[in-house]
């Protein structure tokens, strides 16, 4: 089994959508499919990721025939090193084949071996191969991202922040329409405010669960990161 680097091209792909994707703003991530692009945006979010390869290696293996084939993984994708209670264990680099449900169905005979190749081949360098469809990617929690990216890059009033902030804090947990109901009286500043809050999610400013959608009962709570500046 050989192993070679190679750097993705991008050109037209039948049937897809292509491009490069701006990842935290520090490099363009070239991806080949809408479902490629929607994984990008679930790692871009992600703290824990600290870094994103596309094609990073190509492995070159013999298949049943007898025949010298290779076969690429999308992705590659390496860690931060644990430093907080939220990370206690170091996680494994992950190679990721993504590819859709209905194709994995289809050409399951075909991709087996390429999968199995990876498999040994992330074990044998210390790290995780994993395929990632649909029900991996497109999920409540990537439609919140995508939801909060709108608010991501926004400017708000930073006393009204420390407003919002310092109210949270003291309440401890609480629910969006209350922090609207208590600070603000007019329609139109609660509007604001609503965007405002988002903002704050959406820069991890205040945190909440992402795994159902978002609403004006979704419970909030203060990033610890941020207590220091609140006090």
């Amino acid at each position: 089994m050989k192993i070679s680097m190679k750097n993705r091209k991008i050109g037209y792909t039948y049937g897809s959508v292509s491009g490069y994707f701006a990842f935290r703003r520090e490099k363009s991530i070239a991806f080949e499919s809408t479902l490629e692009r929607d994984l990008l945006t679930l790692l871009e979010f992600n703290d824990s990721v600290n870094d994103v390869i596309e094609q990073p290696l190509t492995i070159e293996y013999t298949n049943e025939n007898g025949r010298k084939v290779t076969y690429t993984p999308d992705f590659l994708i390496y860690f931060n090193e644990p430093s907080t209670q939220t990370m206690l264990l170091s996680r494994k680099p992950l190679l990721i084949e993504v590819k859709p449900k209905k194709k994995l169905l289809h050409d399951w005979n075909k991709l087996k071996k390429k999968f199995k190749v990876a498999v040994k081949y992330a074990h044998e360098n210390n790290m995780i191969f994993k395929i990632y469809d649909e029900s991996r990617i497109r999920t409540p929690y990537l439609e919140n991202i995508l939801f909060l990216k709108k608010y991501q890059r926004l400017t708000y009033n930073k006393e009204e922040s420390l407003n919002i902030l310092s109210f949270v804090y003291n309440k401890g947990v609480v629910i969006v329409e209350e922090i609207l109901e208590y600070l603000y009286v007019t329609q139109e500043d609660k509007l604001i405010a609503l965007g405002h809050i988002w903002h704050l999610v959406s820069t991890k400013k205040l945190l909440c669960s992402l795994e159902q959608p978002l609403s004006l009962t979704t419970t909030v709570y203060i990033n610890e990161t941020m207590i220091k500046e609140i006090e």
